[in-house]
Formats: structure tokens, sequence, C-alpha cells
């Protein structure tokens, strides 16, 4: 589950694929490039907050999950195979693949969603609570477009509303 700029399936498959979008860096392609099987909006039981300093995103904030309470946030769930969650992960957590027992980038932590559908939900954040930063404008258009697209019942306005509950700090 993608609750960041991922949320963008444009963005997202370039973790699939190979490829960059806008100002983010070079990612290379899974081994299996097949799209995702299925795609659909989902509610994740915890608040998105935006935090460290991204040189991808004019050293500004980007999307965490605060999973120390319950909460809400947007998210999008992607039907993708182990091996290309396991590149995904480890793609954002600076190459390396979350550890259990260890603490390294920025995504380092797996949470476990349940399943739906039949199906195990997943997703990464931190294990703590990083230092609070607002998020660019860039980074704000790509999660409101991700967010557009598969939330398109919401109108611009909640969506900004939304993007601006998550500023912290």
């Amino acid at each position: 589950v993608s609750y960041g700029s991922n949320m963008l399936k444009k963005r997202f498959l370039c973790y699939i694929e190979g490829g960059s979008y806008e100002c983010s860096r070079y990612h290379p392609p899974c081994e299996d490039t097949s799209h995702p099987i299925a795609v659909k909006a989902i509610d994740i039981p915890f608040d998105m907050y935006f935090a460290n300093h991204s040189g991808s995103w004019e050293n500004a904030g980007v999307s965490f999950l605060d999973t120390t309470k319950k909460g809400k946030a947007l998210g999008v769930a992607y039907l993708i195979t182990r091996e290309q969650f396991r590149h995904v992960a480890a793609r954002e957590n600076c190459g390396q693949y979350p550890q259990e027992d260890e603490s390294y980038g920025w995504y380092e932590n797996i949470i476990d969603l349940g399943t739906k559908e039949g199906f195990e939900v997943k997703t990464i954040t931190n294990k703590s609570l990083r230092p609070y930063n607002r998020p660019c404008q860039a980074y704000r258009n790509t999660l409101f477009k991700g967010i557009k697209e598969y939330w398109p019942e919401k109108s611009d306005k909640e969506i900004e509303d939304y993007l601006d509950d998550c500023i912290r700090g």
C-alpha cells in the first residue's frame, strides 16, 4: 500500500518498470516488470505526516505514517508479487530491504495491515517519528494527483484539506 507520492500510478510504476518521475532519481526495474494485477483505494489506520529532508523533493518533507496511535490515511493498494514488494521496499529504504531487528534508511519498518480479499496488505514506514518538515509544492501536487486518480469522489478542497492536516509542527 502506498500513501505518499507512490499513490500516483505513473510514479509507482517507475519502481516496477525502472525509470524516474519528474524530479525523482532513477530507479532500476524489478526483475518482474509486469504491472499490478489490481489497484484500489484503501484506508490506512494510521495518520500520515510529512518529515525528513528529501533531496529528490527540494530538501522538503515526504510522507510517513504515525504508527504510535490509530488514525486514518488515504492509500492505494497495488496487487503485486512478493518479489516486487521486496524490490519496492528496498528501493524506498536506501537500497536495503527492511529487517525486523535493524534500523537502516527511512522506510525500515514493514507494517502488516491485515488481509483484503484474501491477499496480504503491507506497507512500509519508519520505526519512530521523524523530524517534521513541510512538503514542497511539487510533492504535494504528486500526492494530489495520486489521490484524485483513485479517490475521484473527493473534491479538490477535500484533498487540499487532507494534505494540510498531514502537516505537523
